[in-house]
């Protein structure tokens, strides 16, 4: 019987600055870090195909093919095929260059494809096959 070799995941990265405004989000809400994950997504839409998806969830709603990644003291949260199949590996910083353009922003590691908005972006499973 010959066993599959499992890949090491995507990596998913924070910046100092989006765990910083994480960490004041959870504090501005009363909860903490023990108690509040930072779960990363996708779903169909934009104009490259997908767009990035970012939530706050409690422990109660991680599932068994969640993946829990650490990156500065943040719990992260991912559907492991969303991860590998969909996101790839991720950096992830906030942007406050002004009012009205502010918000968590996405750097796809794999290729740096993305679209020209920069909220959306072509799956790594699509790259790989040369698309």
């Amino acid at each position: 019987m010959v066993s599959k070799i499992e890949q090491p995941l995507p990596s998913v990265v924070l910046t100092e600055r989006a765990a910083q405004v994480f960490k004041e989000s959870c504090e501005a809400e009363g909860s903490t870090l023990e108690d509040t994950f930072l779960r990363i997504g996708a779903r169909p839409g934009g104009c490259s195909g997908w767009k990035y998806d970012l939530e706050s969830n409690s422990p109660e709603d991680v599932g068994p093919n969640d993946v829990k990644i650490l990156s500065r003291e943040v719990s992260v949260i991912v559907d492991r095929e969303a991860l590998t199949d969909i996101l790839g590996p991720l950096k992830i910083d906030f942007s406050d260059k002004n009012m009205v353009e502010q918000g968590f922003v996405f750097e796809q590691l794999f290729t740096g494809h993305q679209c020209g908005c920069g909220e959306s972006f072509t799956p790594v499973r699509d790259l790989k096959n040369g698309k």
